[in-house]
């Protein structure tokens, strides 16, 4: 991959967070669960394609499942992103979705660290078309 799709899968891991930034806050408002699930699946969402886009990067490799991610994560001596992945994938795709336990204040954590990770990914981007 060249290094304009790793920049069309950062533009798009935003577009999705904003999605998810902007479903939350209304999920909020209405105490609507089904879109509260849905928003924090969705800024899970945008940590994977930012994630899939870093390990693109430095191996040219999409990886095809989250154990992938975690393993690409390792090997390129990132365990510190791969902690970060295992925690915000806990906290947004199996609790807050799947399982729906609702926790207002540590999805609005979660999904601030998810927009972390994809400010870093991008710098690490930048750094390395530099």
């Amino acid at each position: 991959m060249n290094e304009v799709s790793i920049d069309s899968m950062i533009a798009l891991a935003e577009e999705v967070l904003g999605y998810a930034e902007e479903e939350f806050r209304r999920a909020l408002e209405t105490k609507d669960i089904l879109l509260y699930r849905n928003a924090a699946d969705k800024a899970f969402l945008a940590l994977v394609i930012a994630v899939n886009g870093f390990i693109v990067l430095r191996t040219s490799t999409i990886p095809r499942s989250h154990i992938d991610r975690r393993k690409f994560l390792r090997e390129l001596g990132r365990e510190d992103l791969r902690a970060i992945y295992s925690d915000l994938m806990r906290t947004l795709h199996d609790e807050a979705f799947y399982e729906g336990v609702y926790d207002p204040e540590e999805v609005k954590y979660a999904i601030k660290r998810v927009r972390d990770v994809i400010e870093e990914i991008k710098k690490a981007i930048s750094q390395r078309a530099h």
